[in-house]
């Protein structure tokens, strides 16, 4: 079940919906081609298991953003709690998270000015230390 917040306007399969602030949601099937009329990509967030907590229990989030900047932005909009978890009071992404962009790291790319294209994967990962 794919979710769409803050009344993104989104073509499914040639069939124009208003989805509004995350309230309704679709069930997609997998020839179902997502995008965004607005011109920003429909991005997935994978959530891990620590931070579930803080937006429902959900595993994924489906946004549309051209950045990840942007995408943070989307996460302090709709789901606060998690944001507030994810970033600092300042808007830095905490030290012990790590942000990915498909398999690369924000840090060895544009930090969270890292553009973002349809189809991207952001994944927020605890740091794993130890020896």
């Amino acid at each position: 079940m794919q979710c769409f917040s803050n009344n993104a306007l989104v073509i499914i399969a040639d069939t124009t919906k208003v989805v509004q602030g995350c309230l309704g949601c679709i069930i997609p099937t997998a020839d179902d081609k997502f995008r965004t009329v607005d011109g920003e990509p429909t991005i997935t967030i994978h959530v891990p298991g620590p931070l579930r907590t803080y937006c429902a229990g959900k595993a994924q989030l489906s946004i549309s953003a051209n950045t990840v900047r942007a995408a943070l932005e989307d996460l302090e909009r709709s789901q606060s709690t998690l944001y507030r978890n994810v970033c600092d009071e300042t808007g830095t992404v905490r030290r012990h998270l790590n942000v990915f962009v498909n398999s690369n790291n924000v840090r060895d790319l544009n930090g969270v000015d890292t553009t973002l294209t349809p189809g991207d994967v952001v994944t927020i990962l605890p740091a794993v230390s130890g020896g």
